[in-house]
């Protein structure tokens, strides 16, 4: 029996046994010592060879059969029933991927991370405490389409901030803004496939309408927003009426007319995405389009940087139309976004923390960006366009360099420094800066040690 040189069975291991046994026949199949149609000792004889019980033998050959390595075949006995599985291919990482992994990071330009130090994480964490400290509540499924309390809560808030006009039973909850396209997608297919957009300024939404073999209308931008003709025939239009990422500047109200009453004689569906729309900090925030035609436009808001970015909350405000149709459906969906959580952001709303907490960050984030800029105005070239993007909270830097994006990138990913969006366009690299997630008295380092990594000093 062939299958003997394969076992190798220790009584005196912590292993069971049968989990011994279990685990050389399974290895035997993957590395091809025995083959399909092989046959095995049977359970008498092989409990009697290596002086275990039958039930130990019995234990190992049904775990394998329930597994599929094995079958059982009524007075014949068990044979090998699984392939052996084709080797591993080797592994592609690249070393400037593994060196990123590996490397700690010293200076965070992208979006991925906020500062510790500005964050309200103790009474955010008191918040997750008293929702925990309530079993009643947190054992249950959540309702799909969110917490009432937190809807509630969002509804002034929105109106009191955003300028948003909405009721609870039009707003759903999800774990993020591609979470919420998903469900808004399946629920918009009397719009069709097609969606409009301006390129590149949303890139997680755009992988979101690709799964759903939606087609991208790339929209170009002046220094208005978005330019819509008649050439655009989308019925689903993207939009941040906040801001670009061509330039910081709100969508002006002439403008926001336009695209209404473009989208009223298309009978074609606004997404408003609000990313950071309330973050504006050298002037008053500019409401949101969702509050001149709430019948037409869908309006999304997040948290991510005004709590914390890992908590996966964001929230929809749909149109009566959609909402009713969200209804219908509405029991077929799970929530994604965590109950406790919400319960959690709804006390932390209610209380006025939030408010509290988006008027420090204001400040702060003010603060932040003009210490970086006068750091690249010092650092770089005097040629160099810089500009505040106050929405995204970065600084935009564009100029002059030989060497390609990628080269860049490994660079800096060699140096610790961790790069956000970067493009190229008519011979400039523009690279976008974010100063979300490095300390106030770190930046104007963190800005040299880029200027010598680019400039190659």
């Amino acid at each position: 029996m062939m299958v003997y040189d394969f076992l190798n069975i220790d009584k005196n291991s912590k292993v069971l046994l049968y989990e011994q046994l279990y685990n050389n026949v399974k290895t035997a199949i993957k590395n091809g010592s025995i083959k399909k149609g092989d046959k095995l000792p049977s359970v008498r004889g092989l409990s009697s060879d290596l002086s275990v019980s039958r039930t130990t033998v019995e234990t190992a050959y049904d775990q394998l059969c329930a597994e599929g390595y094995l079958t059982r075949r009524p007075k014949r006995g068990y044979f090998v029933e699984a392939e052996q599985p084709d080797a591993d291919p080797p592994s592609e990482i690249s070393y400037t991927a593994a060196q990123q992994v590996a490397l700690p990071v010293r200076y965070d330009f992208s979006t991925a991370s906020i500062d510790p130090g500005y964050t309200d994480i103790k009474f955010w964490q008191r918040c997750i405490k008293d929702v925990l400290d309530k079993p009643y509540v947190i054992t249950s499924y959540g309702d799909p389409q969110g917490e009432l309390a937190l809807r509630q809560a969002l509804c002034e808030y929105s109106r009191r901030v955003r300028g948003v006009k909405a009721d609870p039973d039009r707003i759903v909850i999800g774990a993020g803004t591609q979470t919420l396209l998903s469900v808004l997608l399946g629920i918009c297919s009397d719009y069709g496939f097609d969606a409009a957009m301006e390129k590149g300024f949303f890139p997680q939404g755009e992988q979101i309408f690709r799964d759903f073999r939606c087609s991208i209308t790339s929209l170009s931008v002046d220094k208005s927003g978005i330019i819509l003709d008649d050439s655009v025939r989308s019925r689903i239009l993207f939009v941040n009426s906040s801001g670009s990422i061509r330039g910081s500047s709100p969508i002006p109200v002439n403008k926001r007319l336009e695209i209404i009453r473009w989208a009223q004689t298309r009978d074609a569906v606004i997404i408003e995405d609000d990313f950071n729309g309330e973050l504006r900090c050298t002037s008053k925030p500019v409401p949101a389009l969702q509050g001149m035609s709430p019948s037409r436009v869908v309006y999304i808001g997040s948290f991510s940087k005004l709590l914390l970015p890992s908590v996966r909350i964001s929230y929809m405000v749909l149109p009566p139309s959609l909402a009713a149709i969200y209804r219908e459906r509405s029991s077929n969906y799970n929530q994604t976004s965590s109950k406790a959580e919400q319960l959690a952001l709804a006390h932390y709303i209610s209380c006025g923390r939030l408010d509290r907490q988006l008027r420090r960050l204001r400040k702060i984030y003010s603060e932040k960006s003009m210490i970086m800029y006068d750091a690249v105005k010092r650092e770089f070239p005097k040629d160099t366009v810089v500009e505040i993007i106050e929405t995204a909270l970065c600084v935009r830097i564009k100029l002059k360099l030989a060497v390609t994006l990628d080269t860049v990138k490994e660079k800096a990913c060699g140096e610790g420094i961790r790069l956000g969006k970067c493009r190229e366009k008519n011979g400039l690299k523009y690279f976008y800066l974010s100063f979300a997630g490095i300390s106030a008295e770190k930046i104007p380092d963190a800005v040299k040690a880029l200027a010598d990594l680019l400039l190659d000093r």
